[in-house]
Parts: structure tokens; C-alpha cells; sequence
């Protein structure tokens, strides 16, 4: 990402991941849908950044490498320490206001991330070969992943059952905090169908610090309480199958890491797959401990 000046404003321009197949025109379009659902969601008065449009595109490849332009937004992002309950608040405030325009634009069915518990043993037996340093680690927590996965793959039918066109990943890096302290939401890159039980719970869960050793119920309580004063519901019945999704993403990014250690030759990336490895199965411990009091507070919202 560069700052860029000019004499007609300052622009943020973003070059994609080499990783990215610019030749796919699937993946190509999902870039160019993204960036006009979150135009739309800005002209509908939520404060999302956008990709500038030109040529009629967003995407522009060079040399075959992908860049996206974007008006420069002045703001800060906030790290896990620096996060408050006001932070969180607001934040509960935005995901109500983006689930009641109920934005249209996306048709297809959303799109569910399943692995086999074949293709998870596979995985973990890899990074045993490999010689990872978080090999045994997996491999002696491989029946407990395995039992919280079948938890998410029952919990999947429900997810499906109601969904609303939504930012996707409302983290703390993907919302830019302005001089006033109001959010800006950036990184529209993960705008799909999610269920909105889901993503209040587990967006409610990530500022509360679930990443942390310091998890506060408060936060969540009231982030929750804030999101049906905003004029939402939660769905009772989907609150268990939002917990465990949490599952879902936490297997898809331990078995991305796992072939990312695996097969890049840089050391800097394979200690990041360790980290990302260790932070996921610990948050999934935490979680299998944390599901009862979590659903106990969800129902008497």
C-alpha cells in the first residue's frame, strides 16, 4: 500500500498478493463486485472506502499484477490493546445499520469452506513430514480439531438458513478510526451472504478479545445489547451454529498455514504459519470453554 499525492488529492494505492490468479475471471470479477457493493453501501450512508472506478473498472493489472485505487481516507486502525468498549460499541451500531439496508446485488448461494476429516488428518500428517515445529502440537490435539469440526459441520445447514449481504470480516485492521473517533470501514474484499447472527456473534467475540488471554463478556454483553437496540434481532436458534463457526475458519486458516510452512522457502512466512497455528487451535480451546456462558448470555439478550 502507497500514499500517493497529486495535484487533485491524495490517493491509497494497493497492489494485490502475487498469489493472486489475475487470470481467473472469477476471481477478477469478485474484486470488481466487492468494490460496487461497498460504493453502494457508502451511498446508502455507511462510511465504507471504495475502489475509484475508471475505464469502467476497479481492478487495474499491470504487468500482471493487480492494483486497486482508492480516495486517501486519514485515520488510524487499533491495536488489540488499544480497543474500548466505546470502539466496540460503534462498531455493533455499524454491523445493524449495514444488515437493516439488506443491500441486494449478490445472488448466489454463500459461499461454506468444507474439509473432509480425511483431508485434515492429511494435512496435519503433512506437517509431520515436513518436520514443522507445530507438527506435534496438531497431531496430539488432532482428535479434539477433529470433534469441534464435526460441531461446525452440523452447525452449516442453520448458517444457511438466513443471510444478508454484509462487509464479511469486520476485524480491528479492516476499520480505520477517524480524528473524531468515528469508524471508517475498509477492505471490502470479503463482502458475501454471511448469516447475521453470525457475524454480529462473531464480530462481538474479536472485539471482545477473543484472541487474548483476556476475553471480556462485558463487551460482548453489551455489543450484543447494542446490535438489537439498533433495531436487529438475533435468531436463538442460530447463536450455537455462529459460535462454531468460528471452528470453521480457525481449521480453514490452521490447514492454509500448514502448506504455507510446507512449502515456502522464506523464514519469515514459515514462523508466521507457526504463530498463526498456535494463536488458531489456542482461540479453539478457549472457545470449547467459553461456548455454554457465550450461549447463556445470547439468550437473554
Amino acid at each position: 500500500m502507497w500514499r500517493v499525492n497529486t495535484d487533485k488529492g491524495s490517493y491509497a494505492i494497493k497492489q494485490l498478493a502475487p498469489v493472486i490468479d489475475l487470470k481467473s475471471e472469477r476471481i477478477i470479477t469478485k474484486y470488481e463486485l466487492s468494490e460496487t457493493i461497498a460504493y453502494r453501501f457508502a451511498q446508502q450512508g455507511i462510511p465504507a472506502v471504495s475502489a475509484i472506478k475508471k475505464s469502467g473498472k476497479h481492478l487495474h493489472i499491470i504487468e500482471n499484477t493487480g492494483y486497486l485505487v482508492y480516495p486517501w481516507a486519514e485515520g488510524y486502525t487499533l491495536a488489540r490493546n488499544e480497543i474500548s468498549e466505546t470502539h466496540a460499541l460503534k462498531i455493533a451500531e455499524m454491523i445493524a445499520k449495514l444488515h437493516n439496508i439488506n443491500m441486494s446485488g449478490l445472488s448466489e448461494v454463500p459461499h461454506v469452506d468444507i474439509h473432509s476429516n480425511d483431508g485434515i488428518v492429511e494435512a496435519i500428517d503433512r506437517a509431520v513430514s515436513c518436520k514443522c515445529p507445530f507438527a506435534k502440537m496438531l497431531k496430539e490435539n488432532q482428535s479434539f480439531i477433529l470433534s469441534m469440526y464435526d460441531s461446525y459441520l452440523a452447525a452449516v445447514p442453520l448458517l444457511l438458513e438466513d443471510t444478508v449481504v454484509t462487509h464479511g470480516d469486520l476485524d480491528q485492521l479492516n476499520v480505520l478510526w477517524d480524528k473524531s473517533g468515528q469508524p471508517i470501514l475498509i477492505d471490502w474484499e470479503s463482502v458475501r451472504k454471511l448469516n447475521p447472527t453470525r457475524e454480529i456473534v462473531r464480530t462481538s467475540l474479536s472485539w471482545s478479545g477473543m484472541d487474548t488471554k483476556d476475553v471480556s463478556l462485558q463487551i460482548y454483553t453489551h455489543m450484543l445489547r447494542t446490535y438489537l437496540e439498533s433495531g436487529r434481532m438475533l435468531n436463538i436458534n442460530h447463536v450455537d451454529a455462529a459460535l462454531y463457526s468460528l471452528v470453521g475458519s480457525a481449521v480453514n486458516w490452521i490447514l492454509y498455514n500448514i502448506k504455507l510452512a510446507c512449502t515456502s522457502d522464506i523464514q519469515g512466512e514459515k514462523d508466521t504459519a507457526t504463530e498463526e497455528i498456535n494463536t488458531s487451535l489456542m482461540s479453539m480451546k478457549r472457545l470449547e470453554v467459553l461456548i455454554p456462558d457465550l450461549v447463556k448470555i445470547s439468550m437473554q439478550k
